[in-house]
C-alpha cells in the first residue's frame, strides 16, 4: 500500500517485479472497501488485476486530478474502459461528469446514490446536473455507467431524478444495458454500509459479469 496526502493506493499482486500495465479502479469515496471487493472479484475471475486507489479523506484533488497523477506515476493501461471511478452521493456526480466530459481519462463508473440534487437541493425539474444532461449535444461512445438508487430515507426521493436520467439517456441515443444501467436497489439507504453492498453488483455489471 502507498498512501499521498491525496490517494490511498493498492498494488496488485506482482507489480514490483513486472513492467506489465494495469487497470485502475479509482473510488473518490475513502469509506468504500473497494480494494477488498476487487480482490475478491479478480479471485472470482471477474476483474483483472488492477490498481485500487481512494481519494483521502479531507482531498480537494478532483477525479480528473487523481487520474493524471495516477497515469503520471504508475504502470496504468492507457486504454479509458481499462480506466474505472466510483462514487457515492455528490462524488458519483462527479465521477458521472468526469465519464461524460472526459472519456479520454475514464470509460467506466459506478454511481451509487447520485446526488442530482446537487448541493443546493434542487427538484428533478432543476437540477443542474440533470439540465446539464439535457442540453448537452454530444454523448461519449463506448462508455458505461451502472446508477442505483434505493428505497429508504434519502434514497427513496432519488427516483424520479434518475428516471429523468435514464430517459434523457435514451434521448441522446444510449441504451439501456449497453451505455448504462440503473437499478432501484430495495431497502438500500444513503449510507456507508449500503453502499458496500450494492458496490459489488455494479462492478460486476460494469465488467460485463
Amino acid at each position: 500500500m502507498e498512501m499521498t496526502k491525496d490517494l490511498t493506493i493498492f498494488l496488485p499482486e506482482g507489480y514490483e517485479s513486472s513492467a506489465s500495465r494495469h487497470a485502475l479502479l479509482l473510488t473518490l469515496d475513502p469509506g468504500l472497501p473497494t480494494a477488498d471487493i476487487a480482490a475478491r472479484l479478480r479471485n472470482e475471475g471477474v476483474l483483472p488485476p488492477m490498481i485500487v486507489a481512494a481519494r483521502a479523506e479531507g482531498s480537494k484533488a478532483d477525479a480528473a486530478e487523481l487520474i493524471a497523477y495516477l497515469a503520471s506515476t504508475h504502470r496504468i493501461l492507457e486504454a479509458p474502459e481499462a480506466r474505472w471511478i466510483c462514487g457515492t452521493g455528490h462524488s458519483a456526480a462527479e465521477a458521472l461528469r468526469l465519464v461524460l466530459n472526459r472519456p479520454d481519462l475514464a470509460g467506466r463508473a459506478a454511481c451509487l446514490s447520485t446526488s442530482f440534487e446537487g448541493v443546493e437541493g434542487a427538484p428533478p425539474l432543476h437540477s443542474r446536473l440533470l439540465r446539464e444532461l439535457e442540453v448537452r449535444t454530444d454523448f461519449p461512445t463506448g462508455v458505461k455507467l451502472f446508477l442505483d438508487y434505493g428505497t429508504i430515507g434519502l434514497d427513496e426521493c432519488y427516483e424520479p431524478y434518475h428516471r429523468d436520467a435514464g430517459a434523457i439517456f435514451r434521448t441522446k441515443g444510449w441504451k439501456d444495458d449497453r451505455e448504462f444501467r440503473i437499478t432501484r436497489t430495495m431497502g438500500g439507504s444513503h449510507d456507508p454500509a449500503s453502499w458496500r453492498n450494492r458496490l459489488e453488483p455494479a462492478l460486476r455489471w460494469l465488467a460485463g459479469r
